[in-house]
């Protein structure tokens, strides 16, 4: 008896061999957390690509020397009120520059735009996924939060 595999994923399998942007690779998978001014922020995830964001209203793409990355961030508040934090002060960076996210989207519906910053009650979180444009020739070490400082180590 022969196997039938769908379109769809004889599709992404040849669109990942083909080199086109469909595919990801994970830089980093195992969460790290920190904790500083009133705030727990979690990376959970790295990943790089696809080099294609497609929104709710809008389609975002890199130029022709990036990449996109993406990551994904969980910030809980851990004051007795409500505090607003602000993901443009997560700054992915590494070789001495910082770069603001281009894309701040819920998660798990990552087409779904989310406001830039937010209020979060005390002992509430968010996890939100923020897409950065990255130089081609270049890999993250560090997501920055404010104070907190996240590292992305170097695959083994």
């Amino acid at each position: 008896m022969r196997s039938m595999r769908s379109v769809s994923t004889i599709f992404l399998v040849g669109a990942c061999l083909g080199g086109f942007s469909a595919c990801s690779s994970v830089l980093m998978n195992t969460p790290v957390s920190k904790t500083a001014d009133g705030w727990v922020v979690t990376l959970s995830q790295v990943k790089e690509g696809p080099d294609e964001y497609v929104g709710e209203v809008v389609t975002f793409l890199p130029g022709a020397d990036e990449r996109l990355i993406w990551t994904l961030v969980t910030v809980r508040s851990e004051l007795s009120e409500e505090q607003t934090f602000s993901y443009d002060a997560c700054t992915l960076g590494g070789k001495g520059q910082g770069t603001e996210p281009s894309v701040v989207a819920r998660y798990p519906e990552v087409n779904a735009a989310a406001d830039r910053s937010e209020a979060i009650a005390p002992g509430q979180e968010r996890t939100r996924q923020l897409i950065y444009k990255y130089p081609k020739d270049q890999r993250p070490t560090r997501l920055k939060c404010g104070t907190i400082v996240l590292p992305i180590p170097a695959p083994r």
